[in-house]
């Protein structure tokens, strides 16, 4: 199992200069704008070497430790291809925001309409055709969310990191084999954190965020867990991914109440909050990865609670991730006064 995750690290290095190298051959870079944090000519496909990695050295394990053949014609691969193959057209060509919708909406359905969909609400049953629309609106939003989030060095790299690697922990300890796949994946993302660390030197770009968002979102659906982890899953999954929750939810209210499009952009995300009220660069980074540690640090013990137990502490701990996201708006909203008598969240045209 060693293998496989230690070459996902070295095929991951290697891609992703091989990928910065070929972008500044070519100045395929991402494009600099008002509401951008980084300056400067950087490369946004670093989801190519991300997945290029993350693709071969699963295949290894297959061949050489499963050594049985795979189907990859399921309808969950069909998708994350789909999504990959989407986002890295956008990375090249920016693609309009409609077009991409519609493949999300694509990607959702194909999710949707297989057998992998929620079974329970809460503690609730709750029947297949609710659990089908519910699994339609989870993946189009998370695919979106950690998109949306991808806004700052190591940000959507690091979340997503530290939630498959909690996954994997937690699949390893039920000894299924998908905690393999887990931990294949964050050795590709070890090797893309590194030349993404500050000042990055290639990001995710769309490619590597919305599928990134994307195998979150269906990581419920991968493997039978725990009693306690079925009976909470609701609630672990919006736990795992409430800082891009919160987020999205924030930047949908701040659109529709300021009577801009729902895609626009804008300098009002979490991360912006942050620099606007003080915080450095790099000390904004570890206060949301720092935060998500402890999110899945509170999933991992309410795991291994009764079940009871475990909802009363994700409840706590989703309350206490909300509490900080108001703070920070209230903080960024008397920041925005104080400077400027007014609020700006979103670049203004120059006159």
């Amino acid at each position: 199992m060693l293998f496989p995750c230690f070459l996902a690290v070295i095929l991951s290095l290697v891609f992703c200069y091989l990928t910065i190298l070929l972008c500044r051959k070519f100045n395929w870079y991402d494009e600099v704008d008002p509401r951008k944090i980084h300056t400067g000519q950087i490369p946004r496909l670093g989801g190519v070497g991300l997945f290029a990695s993350f693709i071969i050295s699963l295949l290894v394990y297959i061949i050489f430790y499963i050594r049985r053949p795979v189907s990859f014609v399921q309808p969950l691969y069909i998708a994350a291809l789909l999504i990959l193959v989407c986002g890295i057209l956008d990375d090249f060509f920016n693609l309009r925001a409609k077009l991409k919708f519609l493949v999300q909406i694509i990607v959702a359905l194909i999710v949707c309409c297989s057998s992998n969909t929620f079974t329970m609400l809460f503690p609730f049953q709750i029947p297949l055709l609710l659990g089908r629309v519910i699994t339609f609106i989870w993946v189009l939003g998370i695919i979106n969310a950690f998109n949306l989030i991808d806004g700052m060095d190591w940000l959507c790299g690091g979340i997503s990191f530290l939630i498959l690697l909690t996954l994997g922990v937690l699949t390893f300890y039920e000894n299924s084999a998908i905690s393999v796949v887990y931990f294949i994946l964050c050795g590709s993302l070890i090797g893309f954190l590194f030349w993404n660390k500050p000042d990055a030197k290639i990001f995710l770009g769309d490619g590597g965020s919305q599928t990134l968002g994307y195998i979150v979102s269906v990581s419920p659906f991968l493997n039978a867990h725990s009693h306690t982890f079925v009976y909470n899953q609701t609630l672990i999954m919006l736990l795992f991914c409430s800082i891009p929750i919160l987020d999205v939810i924030a930047a949908v209210w701040r659109r529709r109440r300021e009577h801009r499009a729902i895609f626009s952009p804008d300098r009002g995300h979490i991360h912006h909050k942050l620099l606007n009220i003080g915080f450095t660069k790099k000390t904004a980074i570890a206060f949301l990865l720092c935060l998500q540690a402890l999110i899945c640090m509170a999933v991992l013990v309410s795991v291994f609670m009764s079940p009871h137990s475990g909802m009363i502490l994700l409840l706590f701990a989703l309350s206490f991730v909300s509490i900080i996201f108001i703070t920070f708006h209230y903080l960024n909203r008397s920041v925005n006064r104080l400077k400027k008598g007014h609020l700006e969240d979103h670049p203004q045209k120059e006159h």
